[in-house]
């Protein structure tokens, strides 16, 4: 029998919201069982289905996950940088489901480094483990975003090339950055310091 933890990620390239990382542990019969249940890479799936396959998994297999808004994210990255906190946030989720001899499987980002994991890059395509975390973290990052919208009173974007709009409205409204956003960011570094971008219509929250 061959217990696996997997690990992923979600908002880490992001311009709103902090970061969201989960971990799922699975044994064999486990692993069948989420593999019933459809889970794939998160980016695969609606998010409607995000969220009713997270409390799935949450019911089916052992998993730790950490959500952390942005101004505490900023706050670290300032202290450690990005990749230093991503490897903390991992290792947090991996060891609170580790009994001693699961393989760990982490999907590679630049820089990761997870003592005795084993790095892949896509392993969401090859791991249910990871799949399961990937989703768990999705939907995490759903619930973020929709908090800090309603915080900011609009709905803000996920990603990073569609979101000056709301950056301005951000700064417009004489809102925090550092509560909405990834202050590291060079986008939104240009929006604080640029006051000569006008913001389109954008929908209320």
């Amino acid at each position: 029998m061959t217990t696996i933890i997997g690990s992923d990620e979600s908002l880490k390239g992001d311009t709103f919201g902090g970061i969201a990382v989960a971990a799922v542990r699975a044994d064999d019969s486990t692993r069948r069982t989420l593999e019933k249940l459809g889970v794939r890479d998160s980016k695969t799936i609606s998010d409607n289905k995000i969220r009713l396959l997270s409390e799935r998994i949450k019911k089916t297999a052992a998993v730790f996950f950490v959500s952390m808004l942005p101004e505490e994210f900023n706050e670290e990255i300032t202290r450690y940088g990005t990749t230093e906190v991503l490897n903390k946030l991992h290792t947090k989720c991996i060891n609170a489901l580790k009994h001693g001899e699961e393989e760990i499987i982490v999907d590679q980002y630049p820089g990761c480094r997870i003592e005795g994991a084993k790095l892949l890059t896509h392993a969401e395509n090859k791991y249910a483990e990871v799949a399961a975390a990937s989703i768990i973290a999705r939907a995490e990052a759903i619930k973020q975003m929709k908090e800090l919208s309603c915080s900011a009173g609009f709905e803000l974007p996920f990603g990073s090339t569609h979101v000056l709009d709301a950056l301005v409205r951000i700064r417009d409204e004489g809102k925090d950055f550092r509560k909405f956003a990834k202050t590291s960011f060079r986008n939104v570094r240009d929006v604080m310091i640029n006051q000569n971008l006008a913001p389109q219509k954008l929908k209320n929250f």
